[in-house]
């Protein structure tokens, strides 16, 4: 539990995502996510708010496949 992970540089916003999801995912090539392992497929989760379009969001972050991701290492760890 709590490995963290980023988005590959490589990876290529979609042009057409939501302006929502375009944000979050730059932030995740930027500052990389936390992955919770709880014995379930990946999904984000995150706090409601009606300023975002939860049905858009769904839609084009469950394009994001887990391989579009990389370990990110933190200093004092060791892989293994």
């Amino acid at each position: 539990m709590g490995m963290r992970v980023r988005l590959k540089a490589s990876y290529v916003i979609p042009a057409g995502f939501s302006a929502e999801s375009k944000a979050l995912l730059t932030a995740m090539k930027t500052y990389g996510m936390i992955v919770a392992d709880n014995g379930s497929n990946w999904y984000v989760s995150g706090a409601p708010d009606s300023r975002w379009n939860n049905d858009a969001l769904n839609a084009e972050l469950g394009q994001v496949k887990g391989s579009d991701f990389e370990v990110v290492l933190m200093r004092g760890t060791v892989a293994g």
